[in-house]
């Protein structure tokens, strides 16, 4: 008897996932240490990790790992995932996996009922391709492919399998495809149409997924969803590995959170430090907790007012500016973002700034033992503070980002740390926290004038509406 699955309601349909794993990969294996392509390494989790976190973020919750090569080994670390992530996770096995990965698909049949996605281990790809597969579906009865017609970016165009359409009609898919419109992306949402074609294409002698793809071309029973610029990767061989890797790291960051000196100058060093950091036990967290450490030794140096400590203080933070970006990029590479990690960074970080600015006021007071020493010191700290607070409230009361233009880049945690480096170097930390402080203010200052005239506009907006 076939067994049924049930899984998180995603639209009106139950969808599990059946990702294919049960190949050697032997071109992989002389550039990942002799092991089975889905354990190979990426950036601290396995290429299996990547394609069950992926869907997981898209809402799966329900995966069957269809295995052949290396098979006990296999099952038992599929066994551990489970556990590990929290989602039903079962190791299929295939028999034939040898005859084609068109096998390793049909040997799920017995496992799924109705509508399923279908994943390669070996492809990294954008969550959002899932979610886009499910909304394209519409009811419809025939099988999706996600096609990319990009093909000027793929990385390897001769090994891609290519795919000719007609519109959203596919009329031909193969490796060998001239004219070719567009590439297979390696991700399918199928109905159980599939099993009988690949059935089919096995009995006449192809055991091939593609083998299978083509007989539902035959019957009109396949479309195409273009993935738009939505990212994916094939990971085959080492150069392709080496080629995943840069590419992950590349886009770990986002520009727009990013201000100048991060953009330009953390970001390039903070991504080779988080592909270290990416293959050990650290999580996102402890780095974070490690970072704001960094931040309180910088500030404890600033606090005894002599050059040398003030220099190598400047140093620290500047380090700690860089290591900021690493849990976030951390947590991006691996899965591991969340509303608790986020909110952990924020207060940690207002902690040290807090601290930097009270251990350069007390460095300097040392000196200058006078009160408005201080007072300079707190009006540093509420513009270091209320900066990232105004900023923060804007987007939660305004739903959008706060307004950009060079004011905005004043009161960036990059620019600030960068600033009191600079002012290290200089041996005149205060004056330039002092500074920085009062164009924190008047980055603040802009925010209000800026939101004050949108309200006004918005408001006229209303008046003209009603009359």
């Amino acid at each position: 008897m076939k067994n049924k699955t049930r899984t998180q309601r995603l639209g009106e349909e139950s969808l599990p996932a059946v990702i294919l794993a049960a190949g050697e990969g032997y071109r992989l294996r002389g550039g990942n240490g002799g092991l089975p392509k889905p354990l190979t390494p990426l950036l601290g989790i396995t290429l299996l990790e990547r394609a069950i976190l992926s869907c997981r973020e898209a809402g799966i919750r329900e995966f069957y790992v269809v295995v052949g090569c290396d098979e006990e080994r296999m099952i038992h670390y599929i066994e551990e995932l489970g556990r590990r992530f929290g989602v039903s996770v079962r190791a299929v096995q295939n028999p034939n996996w040898k005859e084609g990965n068109g096998t390793s698909a049909l040997a799920s049949s017995p496992y799924v009922n109705g509508s399923f996605l279908l994943a390669m281990c070996d492809h990294l790809f954008d969550p959002d391709i899932i979610r886009r597969l499910i909304e394209a579906k519409d009811g419809a009865q025939s099988c999706l492919l996600a096609v990319d017609r990009r093909t000027d970016q793929i990385f390897d165009l001769n090994d891609a399998t290519k795919v000719r359409l007609d519109g959203k009609a596919i009329t031909a898919i193969g490796k060998g495809i001239t004219p070719l419109d567009a590439v297979d992306a390696g991700l399918f949402l199928c109905r159980p149409d599939l099993f009988d074609a690949l059935e089919k294409a096995k009995r006449a002698g192809d055991g091939s997924l593609t083998g299978g793809v083509q007989r539902l071309i035959g019957k009109g029973k396949i479309r195409a969803m273009e993935i738009a610029d939505r990212f994916w990767l094939d990971v085959d061989t080492p150069e392709s590995l080496s080629h995943a890797k840069r590419y992950l790291l590349a886009r770990v960051s986002s520009s727009r959170e990013d201000g100048f000196i991060a953009q330009h100058l953390n970001r390039p060093v903070s991504r080779r430090i988080s592909a270290l950091l990416a293959d050990t036990r650290l999580t996102p967290n402890a780095i974070t907790v490690l970072n704001s450490l960094i931040g309180l030794c910088g500030a404890f140096l600033f606090s005894l007012g002599e050059y040398v400590w003030t220099l190598l203080a400047g140093l620290l933070i500047q380090l700690s500016s860089i290591l900021d970006g690493c849990d976030g990029e951390i947590a991006r590479l691996k899965f591991q973002s969340g509303r608790f990690g986020a909110w952990l960074d924020t207060v940690l970080d207002r902690y040290a700034d807090v601290a930097i600015a009270a251990g350069i006021s007390y460095g300097y007071w040392l000196t200058h033992p006078e009160p408005i020493i201080w007072l300079g010191g707190a009006l540093a700290i509420t513009g270091f503070i209320l900066a990232s607070y105004t900023k923060k409230e804007y987007a939660l009361c305004y739903r959008r980002q706060p307004p950009g233009g060079l004011p905005n880049k004043f009161i960036k945690r990059d620019v600030r740390l960068f600033a009191l480096l600079v002012g290290a170097l200089l041996n005149r930390p205060y004056e330039v926290m002092i500074l920085v402080g009062l164009l924190s203010h008047f980055g603040i200052v802009w925010i209000f004038i800026c939101a004050y005239r949108q309200g006004r506009h918005e408001l006229q907006g209303r008046k003209t509406e009603t009359l």
